[in-house]
Protein backbone atom coordinates (compact mmCIF):
# COMPACT_ATOMS: atom_id res chain seq x y z
CA UNK A 1 0.00 0.00 0.00
CA UNK A 2 1.26 3.62 -1.03
CA UNK A 3 1.24 6.51 1.59
CA UNK A 4 -0.88 9.30 0.78
CA UNK A 5 -0.09 13.41 1.87
CA UNK A 6 -2.86 15.67 2.50
CA UNK A 7 -3.39 19.13 3.05
CA UNK A 8 -7.04 20.09 5.20
CA UNK A 9 -8.14 22.67 2.64
CA UNK A 10 -10.18 23.93 6.24
CA UNK A 11 -7.12 24.44 8.78
CA UNK A 12 -4.10 23.90 6.51
CA UNK A 13 -2.98 20.31 8.35
CA UNK A 14 -0.79 18.59 6.54
CA UNK A 15 -0.46 14.84 7.16
CA UNK A 16 0.15 11.65 5.47
CA UNK A 17 -1.89 8.34 5.45
CA UNK A 18 -0.91 4.68 4.26
CA UNK A 19 -4.15 2.99 2.38
CA UNK A 20 -4.93 1.29 -0.13
CA UNK A 21 -5.66 3.42 -3.85
CA UNK A 22 -9.91 2.61 -3.03
CA UNK A 23 -9.47 3.78 0.39
CA UNK A 24 -7.57 6.99 -0.77
CA UNK A 25 -10.67 9.17 -1.59
CA UNK A 26 -12.36 8.68 1.73
CA UNK A 27 -10.13 10.43 4.06
CA UNK A 28 -10.41 12.64 6.43
CA UNK A 29 -8.24 15.10 8.09
CA UNK A 30 -7.20 13.93 11.74
CA UNK A 31 -6.81 17.27 12.96
CA UNK A 32 -10.78 18.64 12.35
CA UNK A 33 -12.73 15.89 10.71
CA UNK A 34 -13.11 17.64 7.57
CA UNK A 35 -13.34 16.01 4.56
CA UNK A 36 -12.59 18.34 2.34
CA UNK A 37 -9.11 17.46 1.73
CA UNK A 38 -6.24 18.00 -1.46
CA UNK A 39 -3.58 15.50 -2.35
CA UNK A 40 -0.27 17.08 -1.98
CA UNK A 41 2.74 15.62 -4.77
CA UNK A 42 6.10 15.65 -2.76
CA UNK A 43 9.57 13.89 -3.52
CA UNK A 44 10.01 9.89 -4.06
CA UNK A 45 12.98 7.99 -3.02
CA UNK A 46 13.85 4.87 -5.22
CA UNK A 47 16.38 3.03 -6.04
CA UNK A 48 17.27 1.79 -9.05
CA UNK A 49 19.99 0.11 -11.27
CA UNK A 50 22.04 2.31 -13.76
CA UNK A 51 25.13 0.29 -15.67
CA UNK A 52 24.29 -2.82 -14.16
CA UNK A 53 25.26 -1.56 -10.83
CA UNK A 54 23.30 -1.68 -8.00
CA UNK A 55 23.08 1.70 -6.24
CA UNK A 56 22.90 1.08 -1.91
CA UNK A 57 21.58 4.56 -1.70
CA UNK A 58 25.42 5.51 0.48
CA UNK A 59 26.78 6.55 -2.75
CA UNK A 60 29.96 9.37 -2.62
CA UNK A 61 29.56 13.10 -3.04
CA UNK A 62 29.40 13.66 -6.78
CA UNK A 63 28.43 10.22 -7.60
CA UNK A 64 25.58 9.94 -10.45
CA UNK A 65 24.05 6.86 -9.89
Amino acid sequence: MPTYDFICEKCGHKFSVFCSVSSRDKQICPQCADDNISQRFTTVNTYGVKGGKACSGKCSPGCKC
